[in-house]
């Protein structure tokens, strides 16, 4: 078995200092019982020199990497992978052009865990050692080498002012020591987890002041000896998929013949099938549009349970509150909505509703910090009254409902 060369990757630079571990063999069946794996730092250009001729794993932030889960009627994992970023385009606030999706193993219940990370983030990562012609084997999450067991504690690594969690089989978050209790509790949703804490030999600090269920690991001198000592990859995702797929590479000899071989095969079928397909294409469509109108109506107007003819309902509706005088107040609310939302990217809106003259928002976010920027814009913005009716924190993000109410002239 070839020697495997573990590396920690925080900086692209070629000088960067990177903490690295080279084993004679994989460690993971055994790992408890091994002795300490001796990690050393050297100039990323240097370290990546050492993979020549070796296995290389890579373990990057998993800060940079967000965890969530897809249900899709598809059971394939390609099949699922293509829908994904269709299905979780409204969690983004970014194009999902610009982002990259992996898979990981089923979940009992049905679904599937993903990885999204910027495209250009994962390029960043794999320029150094294209360049000098290494391949690696996997590049890892941080937060998925940490230990999880199912219904267990969660597991927390302490690393240089940072704190790494994992906080479900395929979840996690990481912050700045100073704002992890905060955090912690947000994630924890009203109930306090049992934590599992891998401390290193030289680290001090009091976690019972954390007045948790605690469980104390120590016994490592670096966090890569952590993470080499705990990974199983059947419980992370690997983020090379897809397009990033090194097997790809492998197959770029015989690929040119299967791709001519695939255009006959289309070319043909396409002359045989083009005029149904694109009829079925256009009444899916049709009845899709059809459909997101009808929900768009029953969101803005909830008391119209029934809908006979969307356009004239429509049309009775707006009639409806211009003569009431308060037309002006729901496009008006709409429009300071808009500009909420723009102005402070990182909410994604699930729901809109139009009752007793105010607009009620349904969102979806990251954090709550996004929350607490767009409650300021709008105190320096007085075009409307701006409440927060709820805000739920789990393990998938946070869960918003606000309340726009017109301000009395």
């Amino acid at each position: 078995m070839r020697d495997i060369l573990y590396i920690r990757l925080r900086d692209t630079a070629p000088d960067a200092p990177t903490a690295h571990a080279l084993v004679a063999s994989d460690p993971l069946d055994t790992s408890l019982a091994r002795p300490g794996v001796l990690v050393r730092e050297l100039p990323l250009d240097e370290v990546i020199a050492l993979g020549v001729g070796r296995k290389v794993i890579v373990f990057v932030p998993g800060a940079d990497v967000r965890l969530t889960t897809v249900s899709v009627p598809a059971r394939q994992p390609a099949k699922v992978l293509q829908a994904a970023p269709f299905v979780l385009e409204d969690q983004f606030a970014e194009d999902v052009d610009t982002l990259h999706f992996a898979i990981g193993s089923r979940l009992p219940g049905g679904a599937f865990p993903i990885a999204v990370v910027t495209r250009s983030h994962v390029d960043d990562w794999l320029a150094p050692f294209n360049a000098a012609g290494v391949r690696i084997s996997a590049l890892i999450p941080d937060t998925l080498a940490l230990p999880w067991t199912e219904g267990g504690p969660w597991s927390v690594l302490p690393d240089a002012g940072q704190m790494i969690v994992r906080s479900g089989p395929y979840a996690g978050f990481s912050c700045v020591a100073e704002d992890f209790e905060l955090l912690l509790e947000l994630a924890e949703n009203g109930t306090p987890a049992s934590l599992r804490v891998l401390v290193a030999r030289d680290d001090a600090t009091d976690y019972t002041q954390l007045q948790r269920p605690l469980d104390l690991l120590p016994g490592f001198d670096h966090p890569l000896e952590a993470l080499i000592r705990h990974w199983r990859p059947s419980q992370s995702i690997d983020l090379l998929q897809a397009g990033y797929s090194q097997r790809d590479d492998l197959n770029r000899y015989w690929r040119p013949w299967l791709l001519a071989a695939q255009l006959a095969a289309v070319a043909l079928l396409l002359g045989i099938g083009l005029n149904v397909a694109e009829s079925q294409r256009l009444k899916r469509e049709v009845a899709a549009l059809q459909t997101a109108n009808e929900e768009t109506f029953h969101r803005l107007f909830p008391r119209e349970t029934k809908i006979i003819n969307l356009e004239a309902q429509v049309d009775q509706q707006l009639r409806l509150l211009n003569g009431a005088g308060s037309g002006g107040g729901l496009f008006e609310l709409i429009q300071s909505a808009s500009s909420g939302l723009a102005e402070n990217p990182g909410l994604s809106l699930k729901n809109v509703q139009f009752r007793d003259g105010a607009l009620f928002l349904d969102l979806s976010g990251s954090d709550l910090q996004v929350l607490e920027r767009l409650r300021a814009w709008y105190g320096s913005h007085p075009g409307a009254k701006l409440d927060v009716e709820s805000a739920d924190s789990n393990e998938n993000g946070v869960q918003i409902r606000l309340k726009l109410s017109p301000v009395a002239a």
